[in-house]
């Protein structure tokens, strides 16, 4: 028996065109696999280095906190902290030292000097100690904060924003240079550095709420409520502690006589 050719190319052309759909299909999973493969922000930035990283957070706060979040460089942070803690621990000691000479001079208790100069060192390492758990402790703080209101970013990423938020106070060393220079009783230079203290919280505030907003995804609203809410908790808590203090100084007798005092 002889077939068709016309019969044989109609089913020929068919099979073709039931086999496009499948190539179709193919490619249009492997498109989505190609997709699903990579990160949600694209391609990953380069990690960027110390004087990058200095330049931006100060400059471009915005850009420069979203590439921490995708890929906080805990490292280089760490090592900006302790230069931070160092910078301001040695200004610090160096104003208190020449206030405390003076005193002493004038009060005739210079032989106290040598002391002052020992401690040197051990105010070196209190201050670090306290500045590292300052960092991780209001970081933790702030992490937590963060989750309760619906963040879904790393703990690691807020380590690095809270700590990348300090490097304002670093414009404080001239300002706090001027105070040890002139001493902290010119009215002037008091003036001065008290202003530049509260223009320098503003901004690390600032810097930490875009810092967050980045690695837990917030909105600004709920960004600046988690940065806020440690500062209105702490004042919430002095206000109660005022109160009852003031309660018990109400409800003591007007002569009581305090046993042991008098």
């Amino acid at each position: 028996m002889n077939e068709d050719p016309g019969t044989e190319k109609t089913e020929t052309n068919d099979d073709q065109g039931r086999q496009e759909p499948v190539s179709l299909n193919t490619d249009t999973a492997a498109e989505n696999n190609s997709i699903a493969a990579d990160p949600p922000g694209g391609s990953q930035e380069s990690t960027p280095g110390f004087l990058e990283l200095f330049y931006g957070v100060l400059f471009e706060p915005v850009k420069t906190m979203k590439t921490v979040a995708g890929a906080p460089p805990l490292g280089l942070v760490a090592i900006v902290v302790t230069i931070l803690i160092l910078l301001g621990t040695t200004m610090g000691y160096l104003t208190l030292s020449r206030v405390l000479e003076q005193s002493l001079q004038a009060s005739g208790l210079e032989q106290l000097l040598p002391v002052l100069r020992v401690m040197a060192p051990f105010w070196v390492i209190l201050s670090l100690l306290i500045g590292y758990v300052k960092w991780f402790g209001y970081s933790a703080v702030l992490h937590l904060i963060a989750d309760l209101l619906g963040g879904r970013g790393s703990a690691r990423g807020v380590f690095a924003a809270v700590g990348l938020a300090g490097l304002p106070s670093a414009v404080l060393i001239p300002f706090q240079f001027l105070g040890y220079w002139f001493g902290m009783g010119n009215t002037a230079v008091t003036i001065l550095l008290g202003l530049a203290g509260l223009a320098v919280w503003i901004w690390s505030i600032i810097l930490m709420v875009i810092g967050v907003g980045a690695v837990h995804r917030l909105s600004a609203g709920r960004s600046v409520l988690t940065v806020l809410t440690p500062f209105l908790a702490l004042v919430l808590f002095g206000i109660f502690l005022f109160i009852a203090l003031l309660v018990i100084a109400v409800s003591l007798p007007y002569n009581a006589n305090l046993p042991g005092y008098f």
